[in-house]
C-alpha cells in the first residue's frame, strides 16, 4: 500500500504565473513566418538544430483532476503521476485552489553494447475555483501514489429568515 503523506496547503503570494496553452503556437508560427520570409527556398537549405527552435526546457502537462463532493466536503483529486510529495505545492489564493506540480525521471538502460539515459521533467498548474466562504484553514490536502487529494469542507449556506413586510393603506 502506498504510504500517505501530508501536504501543507497556504496563503499564496498575489503574482501568478498562468500557463499559457498558444505560447508553443505562436512560437511556431514566428518561427515558419521567419523561414518562409527569407529569400531562398526552405526546401533548398539544410535544417540546422538551431533553426528548428527545439524546446530544451521543462514541458508543462495538465494534471488530471476529478472534483466532487462527498459527505458535505468538496473532494479535488489530482493525478501527479511522477511527482514526489516535497515537489506538490497547493495554495489558496482569491478564492481559489491552485496546485502547482514538478516531475523528474531518470532511467538509464547498461547493456554489453548499449548504453541509453533518458531524463523527463515538467511542470504542472491547475486552478480550480472554491465556493465563497471557503476557510483555507480548514482545507486538508495528502498524497499517496502520486495522486493528490485535497478536501475542503463546503461553507453552510445561510438562508435569510423570511421577514414580514408591513403593507399600508393610502
Amino acid at each position: 500500500m502506498a504510504e500517505r503523506t501530508t501536504v501543507p496547503v497556504k496563503q499564496a503570494e498575489k503574482t501568478v504565473n498562468r500557463w499559457d496553452p498558444l505560447a508553443r503556437l505562436q512560437e511556431l508560427q514566428d518561427e515558419m513566418a521567419r523561414l518562409w520570409g527569407e529569400p531562398w527556398s526552405f526546401a533548398m537549405r539544410p535544417l540546422s538544430r538551431s533553426s528548428l527552435s527545439l524546446p530544451t526546457t521543462s514541458s508543462t502537462y495538465l494534471a488530471q483532476m476529478d472534483v466532487y463532493e462527498k459527505d458535505g466536503n468538496l473532494v479535488i483529486k489530482a493525478d501527479l503521476p511522477g511527482a514526489k510529495p516535497e515537489d506538490v505545492e497547493v495554495t489558496v489564493e482569491d478564492g481559489d485552489l491552485i496546485i502547482r506540480g514538478e516531475r523528474k525521471a531518470e532511467k538509464e538502460v547498461k547493456e554489453k553494447d548499449y548504453y541509453r539515459m533518458e531524463r523527463s521533467h515538467g511542470s504542472c498548474y491547475r486552478r480550480q475555483p472554491l465556493p465563497e466562504g471557503t476557510k483555507p484553514e480548514q482545507i486538508k490536502a495528502t498524497f499517496a501514489g502520486g495522486v493528490l487529494e485535497v478536501t475542503a469542507p463546503k461553507p453552510v449556506e445561510k438562508k435569510p429568515e423570511p421577514r414580514k413586510i408591513p403593507i399600508s393603506t393610502k
